[in-house]
């Protein structure tokens, strides 16, 4: 077993305790069982996330190349974060097309190989 120190300011202390005597636990038990469940969660959302794409893999959707995801991403993050810049949010805009096509494209394949 491990140890870890946390130096907290006092408010933050303060209704971390009042979160864990809401749910009649010790801060410290509180506090693992919450570091764990945000740990299975995430292991959780990276399985969920690689059965979908094999899932869409082999229903044929097509979807924008990594670079082109990867920077799709970092502009939606962005644009959270701040205003865009003109040059930036027609990239967003581009690329956001891009991937709404593909999206209706592979849709549309799989609507008529189900003949609907």
């Amino acid at each position: 077993m491990r140890e870890v120190i946390l130096h907290l300011p006092d408010a933050t202390y303060e209704r971390l305790a009042e979160a864990a005597a809401a749910v009649h636990k010790p801060l410290e038990q509180w506090l693992i069982d919450l570091l764990a469940a945000a740990t299975r969660a995430s292991a959780y959302s990276d399985e969920s996330h690689d059965m979908l794409a094999a899932a869409m893999d082999v229903l044929g959707f097509e979807r924008l190349d990594p670079e082109k995801a990867s920077r799709l991403s970092a502009l939606l993050k962005s644009r959270k974060e701040r205003p865009l810049t003109s040059d930036e949010a027609a990239e967003l805009q581009t690329l956001m097309d891009t991937a709404n096509a593909l999206e209706l494209s592979s849709l549309q394949r799989l609507a008529v190989a189900l003949g609907r």
